[in-house]
């Protein structure tokens, strides 16, 4: 039987308190507004987009980042030569 190591409870403890936490309900619409304190906590703004998870009665949102210039720049470059492959002309940004 694998024994707990003594840090990893307070851990959990620790990484438990710097939650929030709140309630909510689904609308007729199917909207659920996210509680306001949580909104503040993790700094989400309207517009903000997610990525939906579900598992039985878990649901998870994942806040989704925009590219950096950088990544774009990147993806951009990867979508020419990938098109160019198959001799398709890259659509434009």
């Amino acid at each position: 039987m694998a024994s707990i190591s003594e840090g990893k409870p307070a851990r959990r403890l620790e990484s438990a308190a710097k939650r929030t936490t709140g309630t909510t309900r689904l609308s007729i619409k199917g909207q659920v507004v996210i509680p306001e304190a949580v909104c503040q906590r993790i700094g989400l703004k309207r517009g903000d987009q997610f990525l939906v998870l579900a598992d039985k009665d878990t649901i998870c949102l994942r806040l989704l980042h925009p590219p950096s210039g950088r990544e774009w720049s990147h993806l951009q470059e990867l979508a020419k030569l990938l098109t160019a492959s198959i001799g398709q002309p890259a659509a434009s940004a």
